[in-house]
Protein backbone atom coordinates (compact mmCIF):
# COMPACT_ATOMS: atom_id res chain seq x y z
CA UNK A 1 0.00 0.00 0.00
CA UNK A 2 1.32 3.41 -1.10
CA UNK A 3 1.99 6.52 1.24
CA UNK A 4 -0.36 8.43 -0.41
CA UNK A 5 -3.16 5.51 -0.05
CA UNK A 6 -2.40 4.92 3.54
CA UNK A 7 -2.83 8.76 4.28
CA UNK A 8 -5.86 8.85 2.33
CA UNK A 9 -7.04 6.21 4.32
CA UNK A 10 -6.13 7.68 7.32
CA UNK A 11 -7.81 10.79 7.01
CA UNK A 12 -11.18 8.82 5.49
CA UNK A 13 -11.37 7.32 8.72
CA UNK A 14 -10.36 10.58 10.50
CA UNK A 15 -13.33 12.00 9.14
CA UNK A 16 -15.89 9.14 9.95
CA UNK A 17 -14.93 9.42 13.66
CA UNK A 18 -15.53 13.18 13.94
CA UNK A 19 -18.90 12.55 12.16
CA UNK A 20 -19.59 10.20 15.10
CA UNK A 21 -19.30 13.18 17.26
CA UNK A 22 -21.58 14.45 19.47
CA UNK A 23 -23.62 16.95 17.79
CA UNK A 24 -25.36 18.73 20.91
CA UNK A 25 -21.45 20.23 21.95
CA UNK A 26 -21.35 17.66 25.00
CA UNK A 27 -18.21 16.03 24.03
CA UNK A 28 -16.96 16.72 27.72
CA UNK A 29 -19.66 14.29 28.52
CA UNK A 30 -20.84 16.60 31.65
CA UNK A 31 -23.02 14.20 33.96
CA UNK A 32 -25.25 16.64 34.81
CA UNK A 33 -26.79 17.69 30.81
CA UNK A 34 -29.82 16.00 29.46
CA UNK A 35 -27.66 13.01 27.72
CA UNK A 36 -29.06 11.41 24.58
CA UNK A 37 -30.00 8.01 25.04
CA UNK A 38 -29.99 6.88 21.69
CA UNK A 39 -32.35 3.90 22.18
CA UNK A 40 -35.57 5.91 20.41
CA UNK A 41 -33.78 9.05 20.82
CA UNK A 42 -34.99 12.18 23.11
CA UNK A 43 -35.09 15.93 22.31
CA UNK A 44 -34.57 17.13 26.17
CA UNK A 45 -35.25 16.38 29.85
CA UNK A 46 -36.69 18.27 33.06
CA UNK A 47 -35.49 17.30 36.28
CA UNK A 48 -37.47 17.90 40.24
CA UNK A 49 -35.97 17.97 43.27
CA UNK A 50 -36.95 18.09 46.95
CA UNK A 51 -38.23 16.77 49.83
CA UNK A 52 -40.72 14.16 51.33
CA UNK A 53 -42.16 15.35 55.26
CA UNK A 54 -44.21 14.76 57.56
CA UNK A 55 -47.02 17.01 59.52
CA UNK A 56 -44.44 18.42 62.04
CA UNK A 57 -41.36 19.27 58.98
CA UNK A 58 -40.03 15.62 59.74
CA UNK A 59 -37.98 14.21 56.92
CA UNK A 60 -39.48 10.82 55.76
CA UNK A 61 -37.86 7.98 54.59
CA UNK A 62 -38.45 5.79 51.78
CA UNK A 63 -41.30 7.26 50.18
CA UNK A 64 -42.47 6.47 46.87
CA UNK A 65 -42.11 9.81 44.44
CA UNK A 66 -43.53 10.24 41.17
CA UNK A 67 -44.20 12.34 38.28
CA UNK A 68 -47.03 13.04 35.81
CA UNK A 69 -47.52 15.44 33.50
CA UNK A 70 -50.52 17.81 33.86
CA UNK A 71 -52.14 17.92 30.58
CA UNK A 72 -49.92 17.18 27.90
CA UNK A 73 -50.39 13.51 26.91
CA UNK A 74 -47.10 11.94 28.48
CA UNK A 75 -44.46 11.96 26.03
CA UNK A 76 -41.54 10.99 29.45
CA UNK A 77 -40.21 8.16 30.09
CA UNK A 78 -41.56 7.28 33.17
CA UNK A 79 -39.38 6.82 35.95
CA UNK A 80 -39.44 7.28 40.13
CA UNK A 81 -37.49 7.15 43.37
CA UNK A 82 -37.86 6.73 46.51
CA UNK A 83 -36.52 9.32 49.54
CA UNK A 84 -33.41 9.16 51.27
CA UNK A 85 -32.79 9.55 55.11
CA UNK A 86 -33.25 12.98 54.84
CA UNK A 87 -36.61 12.66 53.08
CA UNK A 88 -34.66 13.63 49.57
CA UNK A 89 -35.28 13.19 46.14
CA UNK A 90 -34.13 14.16 42.74
CA UNK A 91 -36.17 12.73 39.72
CA UNK A 92 -35.28 13.49 36.05
CA UNK A 93 -37.19 12.49 32.80
CA UNK A 94 -36.46 12.64 29.29
CA UNK A 95 -38.64 13.65 26.40
CA UNK A 96 -39.07 10.45 23.98
CA UNK A 97 -41.96 11.95 21.71
CA UNK A 98 -42.31 15.59 19.86
CA UNK A 99 -39.65 18.31 19.71
CA UNK A 100 -38.96 21.44 21.27
CA UNK A 101 -40.88 24.59 20.50
CA UNK A 102 -39.27 26.11 17.49
CA UNK A 103 -40.10 29.87 18.21
CA UNK A 104 -37.61 29.23 21.16
CA UNK A 105 -40.30 29.85 23.79
CA UNK A 106 -39.65 28.29 26.95
CA UNK A 107 -40.20 25.21 27.25
CA UNK A 108 -41.93 24.37 29.98
CA UNK A 109 -44.60 21.78 31.89
CA UNK A 110 -46.56 21.56 34.73
CA UNK A 111 -46.21 18.01 36.47
CA UNK A 112 -47.90 16.44 39.23
CA UNK A 113 -45.51 15.14 42.22
CA UNK A 114 -47.24 12.07 43.47
CA UNK A 115 -45.67 11.01 46.97
CA UNK A 116 -46.84 7.75 48.42
CA UNK A 117 -45.99 5.96 52.07
CA UNK A 118 -46.30 2.27 49.95
CA UNK A 119 -46.34 0.53 53.41
CA UNK A 120 -49.90 2.01 53.96
CA UNK A 121 -51.08 -0.04 50.76
CA UNK A 122 -53.42 -3.10 51.34
CA UNK A 123 -54.65 -5.92 48.83
CA UNK A 124 -56.83 -4.34 46.64
CA UNK A 125 -56.62 -0.97 48.17
CA UNK A 126 -53.86 2.15 47.11
CA UNK A 127 -51.57 4.08 50.09
CA UNK A 128 -53.37 5.74 52.56
CA UNK A 129 -50.73 7.52 53.24
CA UNK A 130 -50.43 9.89 50.20
CA UNK A 131 -50.40 13.26 48.42
CA UNK A 132 -49.27 15.49 45.51
CA UNK A 133 -48.17 19.17 44.41
CA UNK A 134 -48.13 20.46 41.35
CA UNK A 135 -44.64 22.27 39.97
CA UNK A 136 -43.59 23.87 36.47
CA UNK A 137 -40.34 22.28 35.11
CA UNK A 138 -37.98 23.61 32.00
CA UNK A 139 -37.26 21.39 29.85
CA UNK A 140 -33.81 21.75 29.08
CA UNK A 141 -32.39 20.60 25.61
CA UNK A 142 -29.46 17.67 25.01
CA UNK A 143 -26.21 18.86 26.08
CA UNK A 144 -27.77 21.56 28.12
CA UNK A 145 -28.17 21.23 32.29
CA UNK A 146 -31.48 21.34 33.24
CA UNK A 147 -32.45 24.08 36.23
CA UNK A 148 -34.60 21.89 38.61
CA UNK A 149 -38.19 22.19 39.81
CA UNK A 150 -37.80 22.16 43.71
CA UNK A 151 -41.07 21.41 45.94
CA UNK A 152 -41.44 20.07 49.25
CA UNK A 153 -44.60 16.97 49.74
CA UNK A 154 -46.21 17.39 53.02
CA UNK A 155 -47.91 13.70 54.08
CA UNK A 156 -50.27 13.35 57.18
CA UNK A 157 -47.86 11.29 59.14
CA UNK A 158 -47.94 12.90 62.63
Amino acid sequence: MSRTHRATLCLAGMTLLAACRDLTGNDKGDPDACQQTYEFGNTGCFEVQGQVVGARGQPLRGIYVGLRPLAKPNVFDSRGGTTDSAGEFRIRLSRVLGMPPVDQTSDTLSVYVLAADLRSASVGAPPQVRDSVLAKATIAPVGVVPFPAIVRVVLPVP
